[in-house]
């Protein structure tokens, strides 16, 4: 359905497992999508540039979110991904210009490369003490973003974390952190 620029809204069956690359990539009309509970991944680039998705509902059964599964989805409010997902894939959520709040469950270890960037709507961030890691550029250019704490868990920060978050003016880096790489 890549490039369905008409599709305005989907129900994926109980008998996919899988929602892979580019199922649904710049489907600009699309607004709700259905994902059941017996899908365990997104692939990458599935929902990229579906501009009109406002909301979507990650089931429980999810395990993985692709690289750039969501990139681009610039209707996008709000997310909750729960705590079944253990992989973010780098740039998920890149571009998600709407996006005012993000829960990352405590199943989640890296928050990967870029995965929040440019989400310039961002005001709230719940990074969980299972975080060990935080990528390179995986906040930048989040303009809302006026506040962030940084769990005791995470050791790494890396390039460019936090690059143009023109907003922030409060950090708190723990103790843990042994590694903030250049620019972050």
């Amino acid at each position: 359905f890549d490039g369905c620029a008409g599709l305005t809204s989907v129900t994926v069956p109980d008998s996919v497992k899988s929602i892979y690359g580019y199922a649904f990539a710049g489907c600009v009309s699309l607004t709700s999508v259905t994902i059941p509970d017996s899908v365990t991944m997104v692939g990458g680039y599935a929902f990229s540039g579906c501009a009109g998705l406002v909301s979507v509902s990650i089931p429980d059964s999810m395990t993985r979110i692709g690289e750039y599964a969501f990139r681009g989805c610039t209707g996008l409010t709000s997310v909750t991904v729960p705590d079944s997902v253990v992989n973010i894939g780098s740039y998920a959520f890149h571009g998600c210009t709407s996006l005012t709040s993000v829960t990352v469950p405590d199943s989640v270890t890296t928050i990967n490369i870029c995965t929040f960037a440019q989400c310039t709507s961002l005001t709230s961030v719940t990074v969980p003490d299972s975080v060990t890691s935080i990528g390179t550029c995986a906040f930048a250019g989040c303009v809302g973003l006026t506040s962030v704490t940084i769990p005791d868990s995470v050791t790494t920060i890396g390039v460019e974390a936090f690059y143009g978050c023109a907003g922030l003016t409060s950090v708190t880096i723990p103790d843990s952190v042994t590694t903030i790489d250049n620019d972050a």
